[in-house]
């Protein structure tokens, strides 16, 4: 196959097998390099890590679901290094190309596996996400995007970044493939709908006010209810930002720190910065952020208990060049995390779509209560019909 996308790792093809027939027997995956597959390596996007891989002779239990259920395994895919990132770099094995607008980064951590699905090299993306690395290059690439509820599917043989916030999730073009994959990983079936959806202000205030606008008219033309909330928790974005990032670098030195300490030279400037800040992190100040944590998903979860799903803008402001300065990137990575966290501070799903009606590249998101996936998946078919 050939990629000019950058969207897969350069690995020696191996024979993967796959069931013949199954639900997604006509369906191309592109696993993202963090997922053990047998016949590969698996790099997490450091060298580092691939020296000490070797060749993996056990598949990641998520992917042999995928491959039992017919699913062709089409390569490993690029991602950000240690998956600690959204913007789709990586020093050592380059950035994927975003095929709907080239000069635009990809997105990420899970960039190739957004990649592969965009240019149209894969119809399944299985990536993972913690702090949006699914999200996000979905919303960049034109994608639809599933962050799961937190623990539902089978993560073993996966490399971690952050477990507590940590979720594989899938990337595809349109609705009814990832309903087959949902189906496919056992999701439960959803026959109810939402009483209402909430639009809460202080959130689509952040954003670009035509494109809410343009948004919550999206919204209206499903023909559900639609309602109005201040906001959806007592803490302001910001602090739940912070205290989402606390939670994210004190896991993250914990998941990297016999890399960091015998490779140090191996990991690229600014994702080893991240690591020694996450190590250098007062117990208590962690204490306090995980409390936060404790208390707002109390909140969501009163605040979604009454069969309602809350629309989120998916991205904070337009995606920087893939060209940009330092300064760009983490200014963006950091307004974007404001929205982006809530999903992982309160472990409930969250799919994201282009939003049908809105000019340009626009992202809604749904978020719902845990376990009701599939539910937001009915509603997006409302707003976005393929």
């Amino acid at each position: 196959m050939q990629d000019r996308w950058n969207a897969f790792m350069p690995y020696p093809d191996a024979d993967v097998g796959r069931a013949p027939t199954g639900p997604l027997s006509s369906l191309r995956l592109a696993v993202k390099d963090l997922f053990d597959v047998a016949g590969y390596p698996t790099a997490a996007g450091n060298p580092a890590v691939l020296a000490a891989s070797g060749i993996k002779t056990a598949t990641a239990p998520l992917v042999q679901t995928l491959l039992d259920t017919g699913a062709c395994f089409v390569g490993k895919t690029n991602t950000d290094e240690l998956a600690y990132s959204l913007i789709g770099g990586n020093i050592h094995f380059g950035m994927p190309i975003n095929p709907r607008d080239p000069t635009l980064i990809p997105g990420g951590s899970s960039s190739g596996s957004a990649v592969a699905v965009a240019a149209g090299l894969a119809d399944l993306g299985l990536g993972t996400d913690t702090s949006g690395s699914i999200r996000l290059p979905a919303a960049i690439n034109g994608l639809i995007g599933w962050r799961p509820t937190h623990g539902s599917l089978d993560n073993r043989a996966l490399r971690p970044l952050a477990p507590s916030f940590d979720v594989p999730g899938f990337m595809t073009r349109s609705l009814e493939p990832m309903a087959a994959v949902m189906s496919a990983v056992g999701m439960p079936a959803a026959h109810d709908r939402p009483s209402s959806i909430l639009i809460p202000e202080d959130i689509f205030e952040t954003i670009d006010g035509a494109i809410a606008d343009e948004m919550i008219a999206s919204l209206r033309s499903s023909a559900m209810p639609i309602r109005k909330i201040d906001s959806i928790a007592s803490f302001s974005l910001a602090d739940l930002a912070v205290a989402f990032i606390t939670i994210l670098q004190r896991e993250a030195w914990t998941s990297n720190k016999t890399l960091f300490e015998r490779s140090p030279d191996a990991i690229a400037p600014d994702i080893a910065a991240r690591l020694r800040s996450g190590s250098r992190l007062d117990d208590e100040e962690v204490r306090a952020a995980y409390r936060i944590r404790k208390l707002l998903s109390a909140e969501i979860d009163r605040l979604l208990c009454e069969n309602v799903v809350v629309a989120l803008p998916t991205l904070a402001m337009s995606p920087p060049t893939r060209d940009a300065q330092p300064e760009s990137f983490a200014a963006f990575r950091s307004a974007c995390i404001k929205l982006l966290c809530l999903s992982g501070l309160s472990g409930c799903p969250q799919l994201a779509f282009p939003a049908a009606s809105c000019a340009g590249n626009v992202s809604l998101s749904l978020l719902g209560a845990q376990s009701t996936d599939r539910m937001l998946m009915n509603v997006a078919g409302r707003l976005r019909p393929d």
